[in-house]
Formats: structure tokens, sequence, C-alpha cells
């Protein structure tokens, strides 16, 4: 039960907003094999750098010395390795960089034991100056002539393809393109969110760096990575010292503001882009979600920290995640941001248990004493995207939840309106659950139409298309 005016409101609130379910996004992005944050396998090998032929000095014969080129794209070292993330594109600071390679994460080892403090140091500004990082008003996307006809398959050309698009002609046109081939090319649908995150940038230039109208001109396409995209290349670059200014700023803006949905897409994105911003150092991310100023702004941000370390945008694997504790870290968070994490919790665990619906009922029941209904919740919105919001179906997935039942049929119910508010199947899972289930459904479908609807006439009149009766005085209560 939602408990009014507690954190668990904000959060559920936030949560209601949520357009697409935590599979369907893992779903989206899994065929991604970019990565964001420095990579492995940098190691020995030629000094000199390829484009020159010059044996560099400073930092830059530290980037060579280690190889770093056969991982790494960037144009001032003539390196334009794929492994890892291209770094003029990136565009990190020297702080981001430094703590990276001395500590590691992600796949890449730490280099504290193998290079001086002085040669970490050296590397991190070259890559962070080479790289163009805090230069006033340069944006990450660079416009080119390339074309869709041009790319023939080639991932990278694709996605700078679509940017231009997006900068030439507007977001809206790019996001169209998109939505369109991705039904039927393969490629692109493997590639679509990364390609939505490129849109952003194109956006975001086409629009001179104002996230307000780059922001009401995208859609929540490919798993909403046009609007996760947009906060990651405003951050792109900013001195560590000014994100948290420049975070508390990005959603300001009035056109986002006065839309609950963008409002909350905003917000949520924000916190995807603060962990790709961090190199996916989840307490660091929390910590500048915690920094905004209002508990909505704090709960949306963190849910999207939480959701990108849980299926990264670019297909890396976060440290802060273990095969052996499938409620990590939702157990070892401040309690401030528990609840959000155990709201996704269910769909780190699914996968890792094989897709058994009773091994992943048993791990939400080792959940902490608070929060094992909220990670039953999650379990429903999973239950109804496994069923693709089919209600018997869901109600199938929601009977192997044991005594997460009830719990499960208001996460599922949610999920279906979340999916498609007009979506009458959510009153027909109400309505074949077993009838101690009933009210709670119908509450929780009254929960995601409070969010569309602030006068209490228009929610009642929006309840009666799915409930009459009893079930719609369930529906309409708060």
């Amino acid at each position: 039960m939602v408990l009014p005016g507690s954190r668990h409101e904000f959060a559920q609130t936030a949560f209601a907003l949520q357009w697409f379910s935590v599979r369907s996004l893992g779903a989206a992005i899994a065929a991604s094999a970019a990565a964001l944050v420095l990579s492995a396998g940098c190691g020995g090998g030629d000094e000199k750098s390829t484009e020159t032929g010059v044996a560099p000095s400073g930092g830059a014969k530290v980037f060579a010395d280690a190889n770093c080129g056969s991982c790494h794209t960037l144009q001032a070292a003539g390196a334009t390795g794929t492994v890892g993330p291209n770094l003029d594109e990136v565009r990190p600071n020297a702080d981001r960089v430094e703590r990276q390679v001395r500590n590691g994460g992600g796949s890449m080892p730490a280099f504290e034991d193998t290079l001086s403090d002085d040669e970490i140091r050296q590397v991190a500004e070259f890559v962070a100056t080479a790289a163009g990082s805090g230069e006033a008003k340069k944006f990450t996307f660079e416009p080119d002539d390339k074309e869709l006809s041009d790319c023939k398959g080639d991932t990278q050309c694709t996605q700078q393809a679509f940017g231009n698009i997006a900068f030439e002609d507007g977001p809206k046109a790019a996001l169209t393109k998109l939505d369109e081939m991705q039904r039927t090319d393969p490629a692109i649908q493997s590639n679509c969110h990364p390609i939505a995150h490129m849109i952003g940038a194109g956006g975001l230039r086409h629009f001179d760096g104002s996230v307000g109208k780059a922001f009401v001109a995208g859609s929540a396409t490919c798993g909403a990575g046009y609007y996760h995209g947009l906060l990651q290349w405003k951050l792109a670059g900013v001195e560590e010292d000014k994100a948290a200014e420049v975070a508390r700023e990005a959603c300001n803006e009035p056109e986002i503001k006065t839309n609950n949905f963008n409002y909350y897409q905003c917000e949520h994105g924000l916190g995807h882009g603060l962990m790709l911003y961090t190199g996916y150092e989840l307490p660091l991310a929390l910590t500048m979600c915690h920094g905004l100023s209002t508990e909505f702004e704090q709960v949306s941000c963190s849910g999207g920290v939480f959701m990108e370390n849980l299926s990264s945008s670019f297909g890396l694997k976060s440290r802060w995640l273990k095969k052996d504790n499938l409620l990590y870290p939702c157990n070892i968070v401040s309690r401030q941001d528990k609840l959000y994490c155990y709201l996704l919790v269910s769909s780190r665990i699914l996968p890792e248990v094989g897709w058994n619906w009773q091994k992943a009922a048993d791990w939400c029941r080792r959940s902490e004493k608070d929060f094992v209904d909220i990670c039953f919740q999650s379990y429903g919105r999973d239950a109804s995207g496994s069923a693709r919001q089919q209600p018997e179906a869901a109600k199938g997935y929601c009977a192997k939840a044991g005594n997460g039942e009830r719990q499960c049929i208001f996460g599922a119910v949610r999920d279906i309106m979340n999916n498609n508010s007009q979506d009458l199947g959510a009153g027909k899972l109400c309505r074949i659950v077993e009838r101690a289930y009933r009210s709670y459904c119908f509450y929780g479908i009254g929960t995601i139409l409070g969010t569309q609807h602030g006068d209490p006439a228009a929610k009642r009149e929006a309840c009666a298309k799915f409930a009459r009766g009893r079930d719609l005085a369930d529906c309409v209560k708060t």
C-alpha cells in the first residue's frame, strides 16, 4: 500500500510515470556491445602515434605505451580502437579518467600498481584535454555528411547518420525514422537504444544546447534512449566540481516542468546520464541525485541510476551487481534509495535464475523486512512484461509468487496501465484474480490514472472506463 505523504508515495508516483518495462528495456539494449567507461585490453604495444609516426611524450606517451589506442578512439592520439568508448565522444574530465585508470571498474583492471601517480595524472590530463573536455560551448556531437544510405550495416556510421538527421531536421524526424526502421531491420533493432542516444546528441545541438526545447521534441521510443542520451550529452565533459550545478539546472526549464511526463522522464534520464558521467560509480551518481532540489527529483533521478546499473545502455556490466546476492545493491544502499532499487530488483533476479518464477519469489522473500512487498511489485511488473500485458498470462505468473501474489497483481496491473493507460485489459485482470486481491488491483489502476488526472472528477470519469460499483470506489480512492 502506498503511504500518503511518504517517500513510498513519491517513488510510486515517479514509478507510475514509466512507459516501458525494465525487461523490455533490457531486451532492447542487450545486443549493444559498446561500453562507456574505459575498458580492459590495453597493455603493451607500439609507442608511436599511428597518425604521425612520432614517439609521443608525457600523457600521450603513457597512452601509447599502454596501447590504449587498441581499445579506444582518440583522434589526437591517432587511436581508432572500438573495444571501449570513443573518447572524443565521451569527453571524460581529468578527475574521471584518473579515477577510472587508478581503480578500474567494469571490465577494466586497476592500473594503480602498474602506473605511477605521475603517469596516471599525465594520461588523465592528456585524455581530458585531447578529447576537448571543458571547452566553452563545444558539443560532443559533430555533424557530418553521412547519410543512412551510406552505412550498409556499419554501426558507427548508422548512429552518426541518425544524429545528422536530428541535427538537420530535428529529433522528431530522426526518432520517427528510427521507430519505422527498427520494426523491420534487425540490425537497427539491436542497436536501437544507442542510436536513440546519438539522436539525443544531435537533438541537443539542433536546439543550441537547450534541454527543454530538445526534450519536448523527443519521444520514448527504444527504451527512452533519446531522453537518456540527451542528458548524457549535456553532462559530457563537464568539470566534476560543476557537474552538480549542471544536473540541478538540466530539467529546470518551463517546457519540462509544466508536464508531469516530461518532468519525470527528464529527472529519470538524468539518473542514467549521471551513471554514464561517473563511469558507473553508483554511490557517486546517487550522491549527485541527492543534491537535486525536491524529493520527487531525487527519487526519479535515483530510479534512472538503478535502471542504468541494472541494464547498461551500452552493454557494460556494472561492478555494483553480484552473482551470489541478487538483491545487491538494494540491501546495502541508504534507506532513502532502497525503495526504487527494490522496485526494479526482480529484473535483476529473473534472468539470473533462468526465469524460474518460484526461485525469483524465494529471492523476494529474502528482501529486507520493509521491502518484501516492493520486491513482489517489481515481480508483478515483470510478470506483465513477460505476458505482454495479457491478463490471463500475467495472472498465471503471479500465481507462482506464493504469499507475494497480492503484490504481484498490484505490480502487474500498474505495468499494463503504464504501457497503455487506455488498455481495458487492466480491468479484466482485476476481475479474474482471486477475490481477496480484487480491491487492491482496482486501486492499482487508480494510482496510475491519478498521475494523469489530478482533478477527482476527472479521475472518477477515467476509472469508470475500467470499473463499476465497489470496484469504481477502489479505483478512485486515494
